[in-house]
């Protein structure tokens, strides 16, 4: 089974489905906000692990289990089929101990529970943006002002005096000592008046 992508006609239908897109995870944002309005800080595990059991439906989806014969080689006649929530069914010591006993096995596994462990992942980000954007929606931002050059400078020199002494200390010789860095410092402001 192949994955499935939307069919994308031009882009003016790519902008019209990406808008989409986009107002399907704010209305899921505001969903999950709804039901807990600090989820941004501290998601239950109850909420955690729903969101988990509705990715691993989508991500069975786009990658339908394989088939293996019982050597563990890939073959679509095989009597094995691993699936994910195969995978996932062992605990994280059970599974430590197939390295041991079946290290074919374990590759097979290790693989799936990596790669979807890494989908988990990138959907949470994806989700914990949509509601960041949702929470900021109606606020306005005010632009920092940047700071005076001098201001900057004389931030740069604090933090190359500090830089300085940490790099002597561990030993680093390319680090000038603290005399003569003040002594460049002091140079550079006076090549300035």
């Amino acid at each position: 089974m192949k994955k499935v992508l939307p069919a994308v006609a031009s882009f003016k239908d790519a902008g019209y489905q990406s808008a989409r897109s986009g107002e399907t995870m704010a209305s899921i944002a505001k969903w999950i906000l709804d039901a807990n309005p600090s989820f941004l800080d501290s998601p239950s595990d109850e909420e955690k692990a729903g969101l988990k059991d509705g990715w691993a439906l989508r991500w069975q989806e786009l990658n339908p289990a394989k088939k293996y014969t019982t050597d563990y080689v890939q073959s679509d006649n095989g009597s094995l089929e691993i699936t994910l929530a195969y995978c996932m069914s062992y605990s994280q010591q059970a599974f430590g101990q197939i390295k041991n006993d079946d290290p074919i096995k374990h590759g097979i596994i290790k693989k799936i529970r990596d790669d979807f462990n890494k989908y988990c992942s990138n959907r949470m980000s994806d989700l914990k943006i949509a509601i960041r954007r949702v929470t900021n929606e109606n606020k306005t931002a005010t632009r920092q002002q940047a700071k005076l050059w001098t201001t900057w400078m004389d931030d740069v020199f604090k933090d190359a005096k500090a830089r300085c002494k940490t790099a002597q200390a561990r030993g680093d010789e390319t680090a000038p000592n603290e005399i003569v860095l003040r002594q460049a410092i002091d140079a550079f402001y006076a090549k300035l008046k």
